[in-house]
């Protein structure tokens, strides 16, 4: 499920621009939210009806995909299929690597309906996609984009893009359109993710790497590399600056994982909060490792092998990413600010947690970029986590910074 949250109380307050309305709206819905959270999915599908209903709704395509999911694992197929024919054929729902793989549905996957969305789905993303290709790598099929063609040229960088854990390459859509004005961007589906086949072998940084590397030779794209990543896929692009950092024109980390975390780092913001260190571990070992299990046990094979490779990389201490320093090209890190929760209480405060912990991956960032000369820092104090799609036009102005200052440097250089 993807989930849409509201940041803070919501204060419901009359007033002469209908504010009890917008309220009510976002009180319903973010009541539909954490019902799911909870696992209590008839309520929460009931909860996204009447929000739905509110006079000042504005639903969006996440708000009725969410729906669907809810009453899906309410087992009211009829209700899923109707936000889900709704946002297919309406709304034209292209996320085809999102949706197939998605758990929620599994109690749709016997309905003669689930092929028709399917096929409906894949429609939309073909025709959104045009210029889909496919690259072999190993024996195996991997899904690849590539737009801005005509601006490839020797040592102008090529902008890469590497998803976040389990996601797609639609995720940058609205960041590519203007980068690919200037640069050639490329964009893929790691294998099993997308319509990228799986070629049976664990995610490694490595392995990702040396894949991305081939991939980007095979469309005749060169060095030097820009590298974009959000999320988990910034181990990757930081592996690949350790391993090839003479192909590297700037790294460009969105709210990345946190490579720089050491042992002991994660218990950090739990303390400041006020936990013991028997808390903690109350909190995150036995039922933590349960969690994992029935993870592994109910999520989609290309998401369940991703979450491994991270938890190696976590218990590794990220030496995967580090064998190398940075290199002094242009660094950036973009952190979101917007704190989105709906997880259901516990014993110290979720937000303020947060922060704490945003704050204390701030200084390890700085930390890092400070020694460099085009090292940068960007904060987002009002985005989720997917700041391409929440704050996009900073995400350009980042990428279009670091394009520049890589100019100065390859003009030094060239003196």
């Amino acid at each position: 499920m993807k989930t849409t949250t509201f940041l803070g109380l919501l204060i419901c307050a009359v007033s002469l621009f209908g504010q009890t309305s917008t309220c009510n709206y976002e009180f319903l819905f973010r009541k539909a939210d954490s019902l799911y959270q909870v696992k209590d999915f008839k309520n929460s599908a009931f909860a996204f009806s009447d929000a739905f209903k509110a006079p000042d709704s504005k639903i969006t395509i996440n708000n009725r995909y969410n729906a669907a999911c809810s009453w899906a694992l309410a087992n009211f197929p009829d209700s899923a299929f109707y936000h889900l024919n709704y946002i297919a054929n309406r709304m034209n729902y292209k996320d085809y690597a999102h949706i197939k793989g998605d758990p929620d549905f599994k109690s749709l996957y016997s309905d003669k309906r689930w092929q028709s969305i399917i096929e409906l789905v894949k429609a939309n993303k073909d025709k959104a996609y045009s210029n889909i290709d496919f690259v072999t790598i190993n024996g195996c099929k991997v899904e690849v984009l590539t737009s801005g063609m005509q601006n490839n040229k020797a040592n102008k960088p090529v902008v890469v893009f590497e998803n976040g854990m389990a996601s797609s390459f639609g995720s940058w859509d609205t960041v590519v359109g203007e980068i690919s004005k200037t640069n050639v961007v490329f964009r893929y589906n790691r294998p099993r993710i997308g319509e990228s086949e799986n070629d049976s072998l664990p995610p490694t940084t490595e392995h990702i790497v040396d894949n991305l590397r081939e991939m980007l030779l095979q469309k005749g794209l060169k060095p030097p590399y820009l590298l974009v990543s959000h999320s988990f896929g910034g181990a990757y692009i930081r592996s690949f600056a350790s391993m090839c950092p003479e192909e590297i024109a700037g790294l460009v980390f969105v709210d990345p994982v946190d490579f720089t975390q050491k042992k002991g780092d994660g218990d950090l913001p739990y303390l400041e909060i006020g936990l013991t260190q028997h808390q903690i571990d109350s909190l995150f070992g036995k039922p933590y490792d349960n969690f994992i299990e029935k993870l592994y046990e109910e999520m989609p094979g290309f998401y369940v092998e991703e979450v491994k490779i991270s938890r190696a990389l976590y218990n590794s201490e990220f030496k995967e990413c580090d064998r190398s320093p940075l290199p002094d090209v242009p660094v950036h890190f973009i952190q979101s600010g917007g704190f989105t929760s709906n997880e259901p209480p516990t014993i110290y405060d979720r937000e303020k947690m947060w922060r704490i912990a945003n704050n204390l991956k701030m200084k390890r960032w700085l930390e890092l970029i400070n020694p460099l000369n085009y090292g940068k820092y960007f904060y987002s104090s009002q985005s989720g986590h997917t700041i391409q799609k929440d704050d996009p036009d900073l995400v350009i102005s980042s990428i279009k910074l670091a394009l520049k200052d890589y100019d100065k440097i390859r003009k030094v250089k060239c003196d």
